[in-house]
């Protein structure tokens, strides 16, 4: 699955992710840090990409509707160690189907 990675996504959890054999491009390696939310929609739907974030506002999905893009996955695990925030992180992304992913 191709995704692109928002830059307030935890660096071990887009390995993770890469490991598990998925196209992963972060904002932070395609040299965009900085981008606006919208910017990163617009890049995710013309690439075709799966949006993984820690951005809340992703799930207002009248602004950022999933089936303009190939999905959006909003990680919400707050206020947590980055090792307790990917284990919660891997438990759960095992449980999702890849449909589920909008």
């Amino acid at each position: 699955m191709k995704m692109f990675a928002n830059e307030n996504l935890f660096e071990p959890i887009i390995e993770y992710l890469k490991a598990l054999g998925h196209d992963v491009l972060s904002i932070r390696d395609a040299g965009l840090s900085g981008i606006s939310d919208d910017e990163v929609y617009e890049r995710a739907c013309k690439e075709n990409q799966v949006i993984i974030t820690m951005d809340k506002d992703f799930s207002r999905t009248f602004r950022f509707p999933p089936d303009g893009c190939a999905g959006i996955v909003v990680v919400k695990i707050y206020k947590r160690p980055v090792d307790e925030t990917l284990s919660i992180f891997k438990k759960f992304y095992g449980l999702l189907q890849e449909k589920e992913v909008q």
